[in-house]
């Protein structure tokens, strides 16, 4: 229950919250996203406007507070779309749909750091569930930012 973020277990080591919450201070919407239609350009402008390096795109018509876990059907990759744009694969005015990435992984916000660590290892970022629903978005560096503060 805790993948899901349905349960807070009440131990000593730092949930996923705990890093989520940390980075709330920044003045960025708790989750940045994009839908299908719209086009490379557009990500590229959210992803400067907001200092993200990644997002979820979720299905037309889905909006965040209301998106659920399973509408998201992608993710925008700042490395992803460079390459695409320098190597002439993307232009700007192309739909997201050609050219997003895999989901971003999930994690429960009730899970421990540990779990976040290893879901980091093989991936930038992470999307946070809390009740089943995407909430925000946490890096790398927000993790080291976190731990730098002296999370644990």
């Amino acid at each position: 229950m805790a993948d899901y973020g349905f349960l807070e277990d009440e131990g000593p080591s730092a949930r996923v919250a705990d890093v989520l919450s940390h980075k709330a201070g920044d003045v960025i919407p708790s989750l940045v996203h994009m839908h299908p239609e719209e086009t490379v350009g557009q990500a590229i402008e959210v992803l400067r406007e907001y200092g993200v390096s990644q997002m979820p795109v979720v299905k037309p018509g889905a909006g965040h507070p209301d998106v659920m876990a399973a509408e998201v059907v992608g993710s925008v990759v700042e490395r992803e779309l460079l390459d695409a744009l320098f190597n002439k694969r993307a232009s700007l005015d192309d739909p997201l749909e050609k050219h997003m990435c895999a989901p971003l992984p999930q994690v429960g916000s009730g899970e421990p750091v540990g779990d976040l660590m290893s879901v980091l290892g093989s991936a930038d970022a992470a999307i946070v569930l809390v009740e089943g629903k995407p909430t925000g978005v946490v890096s790398r560096q927000d993790l080291l930012a976190f731990l730098a503060k002296g999370g644990k």
